[in-house]
């Protein structure tokens, strides 16, 4: 059993040591001396490297133009891959950070609509108590405005308004009707006026 486990001891340091010599030797440079006829695409395509990481690694101003005995460091083709997968890593970066972004703009449009949301239900509120308060006027023979300012007073002419304390409801908190039907309110409330006058709403 010891031998064995010392057998598998062994093989693992000698993998993770290739492993790790293998990667130093992937990442070295190459010092190439340039010889009669060579060219940078010969050299890049013999060193598995690439022109332009010639280009960079020797500051070449024109690949064209290399001299027989010249020095050239020749970036592995790894080291080359490395340098392109940090660019394509900085580009996915950029990409998610403006992914990231397009979550606020889309909180501020559903607020814009939420606002619109509310204006256009308050506008239909108000619609809706001008249109109760003149059918009381033609019922009661009272004026529109005079049943506008007691909708508003009793429930901010919301026809679905109730009161928390007992079981008034709607445009002029009636005590008969729990009907959210504008239409039902004023009739409730047209024969509340014929049987009690505008007493029922603390007026003379």
């Amino acid at each position: 059993m010891k031998k064995v486990l010392s057998m598998i001891f062994a093989t693992s340091a000698a993998a993770i040591g290739l492993f790790f010599a293998g990667s130093a030797y992937a990442s070295a440079s190459t010092i190439v001396t340039v010889k009669s006829g060579d060219t940078v695409w010969g050299i890049s395509q013999q060193y598995n490297s690439s022109v332009k990481a010639i280009e960079s690694a020797n500051n070449l101003q024109d690949a064209n133009v290399i001299q027989v005995g010249q020095q050239l460091t020749i970036p592995s083709a790894d080291a080359t891959s490395n340098t392109q997968g940090s660019a394509h890593a900085a580009t996915a970066t950029t990409q998610q950070t403006q992914s990231y972004s397009q979550p606020a703009q889309t909180q501020t449009n559903q607020a814009q609509t939420s606002q619109a949301s509310t204006s256009t239900s308050t506008a239909t509120s108000g619609s809706v108590a001008q249109q109760a308060a003149q059918l009381m006027e033609q019922k009661t023979g009272v004026s529109a405005s005079t049943w506008m300012a007691i909708s508003y007073r009793e429930s901010r002419n919301n026809p679905s308004a109730q009161n928390p304390s007992s079981t008034a409801h709607g445009l002029y908190q009636s005590l008969y009707t729990t009907s959210n039907d504008w239409r039902e309110q004023v009739n409730d409330a047209a024969r509340i006026y014929h049987s009690q006058g505008m007493g029922a709403w603390a007026l003379n």
